[in-house]
């Protein structure tokens, strides 16, 4: 006898088919979207660096003077972009983001005792869930672009515990955060607000323990903290800088963020980096005045106090040649001629006497040097 489907199990059917059917509809929307994002942040993308390249062209932008850290850094780091900072002693902890065996990640955002989220994000104090993705791995399959057109040049992010979840997540450490924009260059931190959780209270304190402030044309960066912070709550304030475009006559500011994540990371003390300093004509001098670009911003300070140290020879990773620095107060003429010189960069600065720890995560370094008795900055 031939079975017959009676109607409760068409029903299933159709009912099963209409599902996948509106699942592969959601995934084509989400494919659609995301591409359109791409293509938009490609088109601001090519008007900034155009934008950039006009300005270079007209002579309002322009600094040669900068030693960035490029291809020919040596020494004991990590790069990300193109700053170093203090090696890795092992694989940094994401701690929001699940490292899975097939590749791929999963983000960690709900507890075993509540179905409701761990994560709160709020945009310019207004509740925004979508701006969570900006913490999900690339690799998340769940992840979405996340770019808008502002109305305004500054933008306001924050994630908090869920007051329900503080236990569980409030645990976890972080001392670094990684930043990566969809356009290098065109935003600034404006201020970085860190907070923790009230011992008294357990509530999060209602003043930042921690604020970082003024990291300009960020790129790919990692900030470094001096001690671990138990995750609670983290407030991110951004400006678009010197970057608008026009729709039917209102400015709109583009941003966008590939992602912000919170590592909890732990470093190799003796982390240094090693760069070449050329020059035209044979050193004379090299001067203890330096100026160090950091994640933190421009730092006006001196070789001697980072215990930074320039060699005239550097061969199979050994340093030879020692050279000193000359200030107003004494000079230290180079015997040898050379043309190119090496500076020793320690990464991990530690005072002996107050015991205070400071890691740096460096873009750049300016030192002064004469040659022939013409002074120069490199």
């Amino acid at each position: 006898m031939k079975y017959t489907l009676n109607s409760q199990e068409y029903n299933d059917i159709f009912k099963d088919a209409q599902e996948k059917f509106d699942l592969e509809m959601l995934k084509r929307e989400k494919t659609i979207a995301n591409m359109n994002k791409k293509l938009m942040i490609i088109n601001y993308a090519n008007e900034f660096i155009n934008n950039k390249v006009d300005r270079i062209n007209a002579g309002i932008y322009y600094n040669n003077k900068l030693k960035v850290f490029d291809q020919e850094v040596s020494g004991s780091f990590n790069q990300y972009g193109y700053m170093v900072h203090p090696k890795f002693k092992s694989d940094p902890i994401d701690i929001f983001n699940l490292k899975l065996s097939d590749g791929n990640t999963m983000f960690k955002n709900s507890s075993s005792e509540s179905s409701n989220n761990t994560l709160i994000c709020h945009v310019d104090d207004v509740e925004n869930e979508l701006y969570i993705d900006i913490l999900k791995n690339e690799t998340s399959t769940s992840k979405e672009i996340i770019f808008d057109e502002l109305i305004k040049p500054e933008i306001k992010i924050s994630y908090e515990i869920n007051s329900e979840n503080k236990i569980s997540l409030g645990t976890m450490r972080f001392n670094m955060i990684e930043i990566d924009p969809y356009i290098s260059g065109a935003y600034d931190i404006t201020k970085i607000e860190i907070f923790t959780l009230d011992t008294t209270t357990a509530d999060i304190a209602a003043t930042p323990t921690h604020i970082i402030e003024g990291i300009e044309n960020i790129g790919k960066t990692r900030i470094i903290l001096d001690e671990k912070v138990k995750f609670s709550k983290v407030v991110f304030t951004f400006s678009i800088k010197d970057f608008a475009s026009e729709i039917n006559n209102i400015k709109i500011y583009p941003f966008g963020l590939k992602h912000i994540h919170f590592f909890e990371a732990n470093f190799l003390e003796d982390s240094c980096a090693i760069v070449p300093i050329y020059a035209n004509d044979y050193f004379e001098y090299i001067y203890n005045d330096i100026t160090l670009y950091s994640a933190l911003g421009k730092i006006e300070t001196t070789a001697d106090y980072y215990n930074i140290e320039f060699y005239t020879d550097y061969e199979n990773n050994t340093l030879t040649g020692k050279v000193y620095t000359s200030s107003d107060a004494q000079s230290y003429r180079i015997v040898k001629n050379t043309k190119v010189l090496y500076a020793k960069i320690p990464l991990l600065w530690f005072n002996d006497i107050t015991k205070e720890k400071k890691y740096l995560s460096l873009t750049g370094i300016l030192f002064n040097y004469t040659t022939e008795e013409n002074i120069f900055l490199l």
